[in-house]
């Protein structure tokens, strides 16, 4: 079965609560100020999209790829991340109070303003990381296997 592609500006500002994306081509997607939460998203490929302003709050987003994505100001509060790719992606200003990131590939991700209160980083690769305090890892939950800047 063919997947079916995704134009850039199909997505954004909508409410994608209960829509079934799986098998959509979601690469450099436009999902702006879209509403995702609470959705299933697992192993989707999203990297390169735009998801500036989305509000993904209690979503499952384990092994996806959002690699080179731009997620600042989103909203991640409670959505579980666990082994997703979020190399190189824009998270200023996103809030992930209370989300998973375990086992997280974040290298040179820029954190310059998130919310990580609570959030679990156990696992996470926080290689060449920007805008990372030393406030937000104290708000933070880390382990001996957190790879730290």
């Amino acid at each position: 079965m063919e997947e079916a592609a995704v134009a850039a500006d199909d997505l954004s500002g909508q409410d994608l609560r209960g829509e079934n994306l799986r098998g959509r081509v979601l690469r450099e997607a436009d999902l702006s100020g879209a509403n995702l939460s609470g959705q299933s998203l697992n192993d989707l490929d999203l990297s390169g999209a735009n998801l500036s302003g989305a509000d993904l709050s209690g979503a499952v987003l384990t092994r996806v790829d959002l690699s080179n994505s731009n997620l600042s100001g989103a909203d991640l509060s409670e959505a579980d991340l666990s082994g997703a790719d979020l190399s190189g992606a824009d998270l200023t200003g996103a809030n992930l109070r209370d989300a998973s990131l375990a086992r997280a590939d974040l290298r040179d991700a820029n954190l310059t303003e998130a919310d990580l209160t609570m959030t679990d980083l156990g696992g996470a690769d926080l290689s060449g990381v920007e805008g990372l305090t030393e406030d937000q890892l104290a708000e933070a939950s880390v382990d001996s296997n957190t790879h730290l800047p």
